[in-house]
């Protein structure tokens, strides 16, 4: 079983994370990480996300928890997620990357990980998105795309 950590679980992305992983048979909810300093440390992360109880309290940071979890998921900033991201790294994690709005800069220090730790970056979880940066990485000449214009 996988036991996922949640970054900003207490955010309506956090909340919809949480159900999605209660519904998963192969995964367990392992922690959720709040803001530091926030009132929200020691709330039930299921409770947090209204789905009641789930023995799992919310902690504000992630040196808490580091035994407990196998991946991170994080949706939150650009700092925040290269902090995490550098955090995994170093702990031997696995991390899935949600976050949107990183500069070239940003950007590159994530790509500098590739070969450090398993990540899932996706700043846009659409299939239909990612279908089309993909085929647009690939080039106009490996693909033809019809389009129909309505008038």
């Amino acid at each position: 079983m996988t036991r996922i950590a949640i970054v900003g679980v207490a955010g309506r992305m956090g909340r919809t994370l949480v159900n999605a992983v209660e519904q998963q048979a192969d995964a367990s909810l392992a922690g959720g990480i709040v803001e530091p300093g926030s009132s929200l440390a020691g709330v039930d992360i299921g409770e947090l996300a209204g789905v009641g109880k789930r023995g799992v309290a919310a902690v504000d940071s992630l040196d808490a928890i580091v035994d407990d979890f196998d991946v991170l998921i994080d949706f939150t900033a650009p700092q925040v997620t290269l902090a995490n991201l550098a955090f995994c790294a170093e702990h031997g994690k696995r991390i899935v990357i949600g976050t949107t709005g990183m500069n070239d800069e940003e950007l590159a220090e994530l790509d500098s990980y590739r070969d450090k730790v398993a990540m899932v970056f996706a700043p846009n979880m659409s299939v239909g998105v990612n279908l089309t940066l993909k085929l647009l990485e690939t080039g106009p000449r490996r693909w033809v795309m019809k389009a129909t214009i309505l008038r």
